[in-house]
């Protein structure tokens, strides 16, 4: 058996051959053009043609992946010495950016292309991270003169993009109304609606409680365009006058207006009376906080509130309560009215006389 020959090898067999070198010929021999190379000639070339390059570049270290898998080899490597290249891009590629961001454009680019870059991984490192709608925003729109400027110069404010939405906002009027030119004091990122207005809650819960989220516009309650100090309550819940004025018998001050409203449910709470601990009785602190849910608890006659009961809540025995207070408290009776007397704060230890 023969033992096994190179392809290389066998090429020249076959061109001594050819040139009748058998005979004592010998044929010209070709000069390497690699002057400093580790590897053997058929590692990247085959016997059909020199320009034929077959090689795993992975096994450098560095896969060209991208649009470096199209790239000549003598693009990136001296022909008399492979092993003599730069693994920085800004020995092969151009800095449009004028040396402004140093050496390592791997930070935004890949094997991808130039204008393919991971935008929001990029501005993570700065002090303007984008979300939401930004992430679609073309960088030239913040980044004027992109990309030979200092694109550390970039428009930081709102304002400087957004400005004619300012000015267009009719729902409310920001210029007629003052509202501020720092945007994100009232809106996100992730989108312009709904605004986001932190201090309103002092004034009425509209992002907590009942009213969290059933409403989308700032004219929902405020009908008056360019008035936000005028207000509806009535427009928008789904009360009958009838209803409530039966409902709200025999209360102090009670109107069918939003004003009225506003008076007894500051918060927006159904059963909110915000004066009732100071004019008549406390339902929101002390014993009784939080041991009701609605005004018929106590106010057991719908046609006016100036009637209550404490003796149908209270586990109360009359027996007991006789017991407890003849001969001990004077003109005693097992009576709501008689209770509140000497109980005016809803303790049990009190004494009002």
């Amino acid at each position: 058996m023969m033992p096994r020959m190179s392809i290389f090898a066998l090429c020249v067999a076959a061109v001594l051959l050819a040139n009748g070198s058998a005979a004592g010929q010998k044929a010209p021999a070709h000069e390497n053009p690699h002057k400093v190379l580790k590897w053997s000639c058929e590692k990247c070339h085959v016997a059909t043609s020199f320009r034929d390059i077959r090689f795993d570049h992975g096994e450098t270290g560095f896969d060209l992946t991208g649009s470096h898998a199209e790239v000549s080899c003598l693009d990136c490597h001296s022909v008399e010495n492979f092993s003599k290249v730069e693994a920085n891009c800004a020995t092969c590629h151009q800095d449009v950016h004028r040396g402004r961001f140093g050496i390592t454009c791997e930070r935004c680019h890949d094997e991808r292309g130039w204008t393919v870059f991971d935008t929001e991984r990029i501005h993570e490192a700065t002090d303007f991270p984008i979300q939401g709608p930004h992430l679609l925003v073309d960088c030239e729109a913040c980044h004027p003169s992109m990309p030979t400027a200092d694109l550390r110069q970039a428009w930081r404010q709102c304002f400087d993009c957004h400005e004619p939405d300012y000015l267009s906002a009719s729902d409310p009027d920001h210029k007629a109304t003052g509202f501020s030119t720092v945007c994100q004091s009232c809106h996100e990122m992730t989108a312009w609606r709904p605004g986001i207005m932190a201090d309103h809650d002092q004034f009425f819960p509209i992002y907590s409680g009942t009213h969290n989220n059933k409403w989308d516009s700032c004219s929902n309650c405020h009908v008056v365009p360019g008035n936000y100090q005028a207000f509806e309550c009535i427009t928008c819940h789904e009360h009958r006058q009838g209803e409530m004025d039966a409902r709200h018998l025999g209360i102090p001050g009670y109107s069918y207006s939003s004003p009225a409203c506003y008076q007894c449910h500051p918060t927006g709470e159904a059963g909110d009376f915000g004066e009732h601990d100071a004019l008549f009785f406390p339902i929101y602190s002390g014993a009784h906080a939080g041991r009701w849910n609605d005004c018929s608890v106590c106010h057991v006659n719908p046609s006016s509130r100036k009637d209550f009961t404490c003796v149908s809540c209270h586990e109360h025995d009359q027996a007991q309560m006789d017991d407890k207070h003849l001969g001990k408290v004077p003109d005693y009776t097992f009576d709501s009215a008689a209770c509140y007397q000497c109980h005016p704060n809803g303790q049990a230890d009190e004494d009002g006389r």
